[in-house]
């Protein structure tokens, strides 16, 4: 048995989907019920100097960086694996693009570009923040999921390609 480039990318793709996950899990399970706790100048301005500064971050780059590898991994597996391992790496592809980057993209970053737009002290800002926190905190119990789900498909993938001998 030879352990080559697939394997570690299944790795590498399995653990950074779950650090992803575990960060989106925070902000499901407690950031974001911690924020709308607060006055909504203090949520809404605290939240906005996260989205400004999560923007530079390797958090992101995972966010961007994973679905190209993700299809690149399903496309190479399409030719040179076959059963469960095949179907497991395509499935990852199928379940982080739309669950994690589509609703990240599609969804929740333009719920903080608009939050960023706006004035903390504003009526307008305090009206919308109660939304903000229920909408945003929806989609990112999709995007905590999916995370998490793509996780387990690569690393049991990843297992998979050991017993069965392909990598």
């Amino acid at each position: 048995m030879t352990y080559d480039w697939p394997l570690y990318a299944c790795l590498f793709l399995g653990l950074w989907s779950a650090v992803i996950g575990g960060v989106f899990s925070a902000f499901s399970e407690f950031i974001m019920s911690g924020l709308r706790r607060t006055e909504p100048a203090g949520g809404i301005e605290a939240m906005q100097q996260i989205n400004r500064t999560v923007i530079k971050t390797q958090f992101v780059a995972g966010i961007l960086l994973i679905p190209l590898l993700s299809t690149a991994l399903a496309l190479y597996a399409m030719a040179a694996f076959e059963g469960s391992a095949r179907a497991l790496l395509i499935l990852a592809a199928f379940v982080y693009v739309p669950t994690v980057f589509l609703m990240t993209v599609a969804g929740n970053v333009p719920l903080n570009n608009k939050l960023d737009r706006l004035d903390p002290t504003s009526s307008a800002a305090a009206e919308f923040w109660t939304d903000y926190g229920r909408i945003w905190t929806r989609l990112n119990h999709v995007r905590t999921l999916g995370s998490v789900l793509t996780a387990c498909l690569y690393l049991v993938a990843a297992i998979i390609l050991i017993e069965s001998g392909q990598v």
